[in-house]
């Protein structure tokens, strides 16, 4: 059965490390007969969550106009969401939070998803896991399928890149 398979890369930099392991599990999820998009959100402009709560609508609707929207009713589409970060100072990079804190629309709303979660870091991932769990944690009777925590250059990594190609192809 062909699952809808939505990657959120959250990396500054396209084709580096986190980036690098997003599309890979793209490939697989493709050549795996799934329907996959990844979203770069560096390439999406976005503001902040204002915290005005004018979202909490049936619509779940942002008043903010810009690219969030799609992403968000991709998600709530998806069978399989993917969150993809760089790690630094030991957490999820800001640009990963800043997203997390739009996703307010539709957080509780996503039900029965699989989650896939990739982490790079150059030595250690500190905490980063415990926020990326803790977001996933809102959602409904999500599952966690498998967590990626690569340190280093990823593309010299084959068996590492072949796991997350694997899974894509798996999921």
């Amino acid at each position: 059965m062909s699952k809808k398979v939505v990657v959120i890369s959250s990396s500054p930099r396209k084709g580096q490390n986190s980036d690098t392991l997003c599309d890979e599990f793209v490939k697989g999820a493709i050549d795996g007969g799934n329907d996959a998009v990844k979203y770069f959100l560096e390439d999406i402009e976005f503001s902040s969550c204002k915290a005005c709560y004018k979202c909490k609508t049936p619509e779940m609707k942002c008043f903010q106009d810009d690219g969030i929207a799609e992403i968000l009713e991709g998600m709530m589409a998806a069978d399989v969401i993917v969150y993809a970060t760089p790690v630094y100072y030991f957490e999820m990079c800001g640009t990963l939070k800043m997203f997390f804190d739009r996703c307010y629309p539709i957080f509780r709303h996503l039900e029965n998803k699989d989650f896939y979660i990739i982490m790079a870091a150059g030595s250690s991932s500190g905490d980063a896991l415990t926020g990326l769990k803790s977001f996933i944690g809102f959602a409904k009777n999500p599952t966690i399928k498998e967590v990626f925590e690569v340190f280093g250059n990823v593309k010299s990594q084959g068996d590492v890149l072949k796991k997350v190609y694997d899974a894509g192809k798996n999921c």
